[in-house]
């Protein structure tokens, strides 16, 4: 890790390296741990991504994982969004390492979701019974995750309010609403269970959640009715002091939740034990390639996966 900062900083003259510098300082940080859980990692160059025949803007970052199994999950980072947030972070350093690591934990916890779920699955002769593959099973949960958590007053406004946070939507001010955003943008009922496990579990391991981390960015590129408040920045960060307050009882709210968090935090704490430093060494490949303006033999190191979701 220091060989890499050291290699990295040395080539920052302006502020296109700087960005560089700390865009693979926390690839390096977050790419052992990745390891360690049995997650692929990879770097796409892409600036276009197709889907459904038309050339999209790609994310920042994606999990990708086999349609139906949930077998061989892979993060890939989008390497030029990631570094235009640079700009939209206002230059500022402390800020941009925190928008890309929580990014990067945001990926990583989607991905220990997807690795949980098919472990479950695999080992449940119950739940292989009931459901035709891992999948099926997993939006099976995150369907009983929202009906758990949806049954109070107190529930619901929780759920509605990490659903405006995530999908920048304040109209979502119902179950209804949520339910057809869920199916409009992801083709399914129940997907914002997915994130709201995602914030919950930001919140619990004493994080900024992703929303949060884009810090006053938002007021640059976005318009919302803010109120008495100030700011969209401050909104946000209301919102989710209303998320942390709320996470203790939408526990018990929700034993699937529980459950689910319980495990997804005992993995990430183990892949920080014992992280093996060829991992990190193997990686300065990469940057140097990046900082030198040369093209990798391939895209991006890849998967199936990638092919399938």
């Amino acid at each position: 890790m220091q060989l890499i900062q050291e290699k990295l900083i040395q080539t920052a003259g302006d502020g296109e390296e700087i960005s560089r510098a700390i865009l693979f300082e926390e690839f390096a940080r977050i790419r052992p741990s990745l390891w360690n859980l049995g997650i692929g990692f990879s770097i796409s160059q892409s600036k276009s991504e197709w889907r459904n025949g038309k050339a999209r803007k790609p994310p920042y970052l994606s999990c990708r994982y086999n349609i139906g199994d949930l077998g061989d999950v892979n993060i890939v980072a989008f390497y030029y969004p990631l570094l235009a947030d640079w700009e939209l972070m206002g230059k500022d350093a402390a800020g941009f390492r925190q928008r890309i690591r929580s990014a990067m934990r945001e990926e990583t916890i989607h991905a220990v979701q997807i690795l949980t779920v098919k472990n479950k699955y695999d080992e449940s002769r119950w739940a292989q019974y009931r459901h035709r593959n891992a999948q099926a099973f997993y939006e099976h949960l995150l369907g009983k995750i929202i009906d758990e958590l949806t049954q109070t007053i107190d529930g619901r406004r929780a759920v509605l309010t990490a659903a405006q946070l995530y999908y920048e939507d304040w109209t979502i001010t119902s179950v209804e609403k949520l339910r057809e955003t869920d199916r409009i943008l992801h083709g399914r009922d129940g997907y914002l269970a997915t994130e709201l496990i995602r914030q919950l579990a930001q919140i619990r391991f004493g994080e900024l959640t992703s929303e949060e981390a884009k810090g006053n960015a938002w007021d640059r590129h976005r318009t919302f009715y803010i109120g008495n408040l100030g700011t969209t920045q401050d909104l946000l960060r209301s919102m989710a002091k209303t998320l942390r307050a709320a996470a203790p009882q939408l526990l018990q709210l929700s034993p699937t939740l529980a459950e689910a968090l319980s495990e997804i935090e005992e993995a990430i704490r183990r892949s920080a034990i014992g992280q093996p430093a060829h991992i990190i060494e193997s990686f300065d490949v990469s940057a140097e390639i990046f900082l030198s303006g040369e093209k990798p033999e391939t895209d991006y190191y890849t998967c199936a996966c990638c092919q399938s979701k």
